[in-house]
């Protein structure tokens, strides 16, 4: 058997992890926000440049309550992506506006600095 050997991480595309939360007045599920952002991105960048970006939900992160989730997407790509979501104002008959609470290199770093709350007993100095 011969199996195609892995690229070396210096070969391999840089990914970029975008943090984002969705403001509306009603809860947005994972799926409908999935089809908006598809849309989005098809419209804005057509289907070779929305290829090109690479990117992906992941939909364990998506926190329904708090409406925030993360994207990977490829590093020359974070742009596009940030406009992509700042174009969405509907999602079904809801109004929505997308904020980005940041973009990470890691999914560990995202959760940490943008998805953790914050636990106010280490405010009060225990």
């Amino acid at each position: 058997m011969n199996e195609p050997k892995p690229l070396p991480p210096s070969l391999r595309d840089h990914k970029r992890y975008v943090v984002f939360e969705a403001i509306s007045e009603n809860k947005i599920e994972y799926g409908d926000f999935v089809n908006a952002v598809w849309d989005s991105m098809l419209n804005f960048l057509g289907e070779l440049e929305a290829s090109k970006a690479k990117i992906w939900f992941i939909k364990n992160l998506y926190d329904e309550n708090n409406q925030r989730g993360i994207i990977r997407c490829g590093n020359n790509y974070v742009e596009h992506i940030r406009t992509v979501l700042s174009l969405i104002h509907m999602i079904g008959e809801k109004r929505v506006a997308i904020k980005i609470l940041g973009v990470t290199g890691t999914i560990k770093s995202a959760r940490n600095k943008y998805l953790a709350t914050m636990d106010l007993r280490s405010f009060v100095g225990e």
